[in-house]
């Protein structure tokens, strides 16, 4: 004589073998969490299995974090940062467990390295090492810096080499993202040790004109760009000469023109002759 098996009672029985199913393992997604800032939340998906990787329906899980200054953990799985730091969140079953490993990493400030800067000579360079920092005080990886000067006529920037261009004192900003940080760079002349004139004729006619040319050395001998000079004649009324050094003569005779720049000076000696 056949039996059928009632279908409430067949029912009855799937549920009661997925309730008795034995938790092996618990996996969990995603496998790791990164989070990079402050209230920034991920949820968790943990799913309790079997030996064979079937789902053990109305296992409970419980969730919690070894590390709750860094990263907190709610009942659903949710995960929020707190600071920088690790953490791992573990998800529980009755004997069965399983993590995932939780890294903030909340970008808090720019360390620039050397700041303030000074560069001595016009064309002269230095390369500004800068790094983002978290608020636990370590290094972000991978952090884009860009560079800006307030003004380049002082201080060109290139990427993070900085070019003098002139006398004076600029801000550089660098950022990166929602981070800004500010130095000052300062822009001088090296000390001139010496004055010379380079171009000066050996006579000029009256009436002629000639472009005195000078130059400002530096101990080491080399020419210093920049240095700005002041230019006075002996006698006017032999030969005039302008704020560029440009010499006109006048009368026929003789004129000591002087040349001074970083307090120091040079005198060179011109000869007027008749037309």
């Amino acid at each position: 004589m056949k039996r059928f098996l009632n279908p409430l009672m067949a029912a009855s029985v799937v549920v009661l073998a997925s309730a008795c199913a034995k938790v092996e393992r618990i996996e969990v997604k995603p496998a790791k969490v990164a989070l990079s800032e402050a209230g920034q939340s991920v949820a968790l998906s943990a799913q309790a299995v079997t030996a064979e990787g079937k789902p053990v329906e109305k296992a409970e899980l419980a969730f919690a974090s070894t590390n709750t200054k860094v990263a907190t953990v709610d009942a659903a799985g949710k995960v929020t940062a707190v600071k920088s730091g690790s953490a791992n969140i573990s998800v529980t079953s009755g004997e069965v467990s399983a993590s995932a490993p939780v890294e903030v990493v909340i970008p808090s400030a720019i360390v620039i390295q050397g700041a303030p800067f000074t560069l001595t000579g016009l064309g002269s360079e230095a390369v500004v090492e800068a790094e983002v920092k978290d608020d636990a005080g370590r290094p972000v990886k991978d952090s884009k810096l860009e560079y800006a000067a307030a003004d380049a006529n002082v201080v060109q920037v290139e990427g993070n080499k900085l070019v003098a261009k002139a006398v004076g004192t600029a801000k550089v900003t660098v950022t990166s993202g929602k981070l800004t940080q500010e130095f000052e760079v300062t822009v001088k002349l090296p000390e001139v040790d010496a004055v010379a004139f380079e171009t000066v004729p050996a006579t000029l006619k009256v009436g002629e004109s000639a472009a005195l040319a000078v130059v400002a050395k530096g101990t080491d001998g080399a020419a210093i760009k920049g240095v700005s000079f002041t230019f006075t004649t002996s006698d006017e009324k032999i030969a005039t000469v302008d704020a560029s050094g440009n010499v006109t003569a006048v009368k026929a005779g003789a004129v000591t023109i002087k040349a001074e720049g970083g307090s120091k000076a040079a005198e060179t000696k011109l000869t007027i002759k008749k037309k």
